[in-house]
């Protein structure tokens, strides 16, 4: 079992920091945080779940760098004293088993939304996503510059609790990915119009920040395709992974789509266009490059690698389904992993995904999933709703 894995199970350096072996929980933001983005001992209690289970890295996603800059009321935010207590619990949960700590750090900018938040909506340009329906505030220079600074006090807050690699998110229409693409930045001042100044807002946080952490640490979340005529794709960014290059990032991951684009963003996942997105990026640098995207065993990462598709690789709904499955498959008890429903067949559970909530929580159903802390192991329902899935999708 251990040679059919060996180059998953095989340590990796990305920068100064090494990871025991290949393998990732990717970004999973859980929406379960206190308003205010304090952590909260259940999302501790989740995060640290997965990671004593024989993993490299476990990315945590989408902690915001402001009010302002969350999709929904309960993700978590960054950047305060009220935040430091609890995020440091949550780095050093992790860390517990010497698994590494990666904190992914975003805002959503223009894709957020006022019904579920509270606050107000704003990016580079007027804008509005489709399915959302409320028009972005055009930032003002003042606001811009406020925002860099918010997004300096998150990196340095997430290195003060502890984090051995902060991830930035420039990808999926966040605020950042908006500056980059001229489908959402129609500016016409300093932040607008060439690549340069499309560039300028990123580049300003990590001159901003250099001083205060080593970039070597950083990571980035970077776009293959946004599925739209003026939006990036993978020819398109070059001229962000050239620049980030420069600040010697520590590795990158590919993604792909917008809210506006998400359903051609899960057909591509499905059909492992994503892994051609890695394979591509490891072209145009010399930079670690991480696959992921609906990759649900350890055969499928290790022929990731083989193919040289990635350099490591990273899993998400597959570690939510049941965060043992990589105890499980080294065991060699891969007939007992439950499998994501949503893997089986696409669309049939979105349980996981809480802004498709209409109460935006985050849960699983697999009898496997985590539970919350004094909630039973083993729910009727949830279990019930399973068997009765499953047997539908083996049909």
């Amino acid at each position: 079992m251990m040679k059919q894995f060996n180059q998953s199970l095989s340590p990796i350096k990305l920068g100064n920091i090494t990871l025991k072996n290949r393998i990732v929980c990717s970004p999973i933001s859980l929406n379960m945080s206190e308003t205010n983005g304090v952590i909260t001992d259940n999302l501790i209690s989740f995060f640290s779940n997965i990671a004593k289970n024989n993993l490299g890295m476990v990315i945590v996603g989408n902690a915001c760098v402001s009010n302002i800059g969350k999709g929904a009321a309960n993700e978590i935010v960054i950047g305060k004293k009220i935040h430091l207590k609890q995020l440091s619990k949550l780095a050093k949960s992790i860390k517990k088993n010497g698994t590494v700590a990666c904190l992914q750090i975003a805002h959503m900018g223009a894709q957020g939304n006022t019904h579920y938040t509270g606050e107000r909506v704003v990016g580079p340009s007027s804008y509005i996503v489709p399915d959302i329906g409320i028009e972005a505030e055009v930032l003002t220079i003042e606001e811009i510059k406020q925002i860099e600074d918010e997004y300096v006090d998150g990196i340095v807050q997430a290195d003060a609790a502890g984090f051995d690699l902060i991830e930035i998110m420039t990808a999926h229409g966040y605020l950042i990915h908006q500056f980059l693409s001229e489908h959402t930045n129609k500016r016409e001042d300093e932040y607008g119009g060439s690549e340069k100044n499309r560039l300028r807002f990123l580049k300003n946080i990590l001159d901003k920040v250099k001083k205060k952490v080593d970039t070597s640490r950083f990571a980035a979340k970077v776009t293959g395709n946004d599925f739209l005529p003026k939006g990036l794709d993978f020819k398109k960014i070059k001229f962000l992974i050239d620049m980030l290059d420069n600040y010697n990032f520590a590795y990158y991951q590919v993604t792909a789509g917008i809210y506006e684009t998400a359903k051609q963003k899960y057909i591509q996942m499905k059909k492992g266009s994503y892994w051609d997105y890695a394979q591509q990026l490891k072209k145009l640098t010399k930079t670690p490059v991480m696959a992921q995207g609906s990759i649900t065993s350890m055969e499928e990462g290790e022929n990731i690698l083989k193919k040289k598709q990635g350099d490591f690789w990273g899993m998400g709904q597959a570690l939510i389904a049941d965060p043992q499955i990589i105890t499980k498959t080294l065991n060699n008890q891969e007939d007992e992993v439950y499998k994501c429903l949503a893997h089986l067949k696409v669309g049939s559970c979105h349980r996981c995904r809480y802004l498709k909530q209409k109460d935006k929580s985050f849960d699983c159903v697999t009898p496997g999933s985590w539970r919350r802390i004094g909630e039973p192991s083993k729910r009727k329902k949830d279990l019930q709703f399973w068997n009765t899935m499953l047997s539908k999708l083996e049909q």
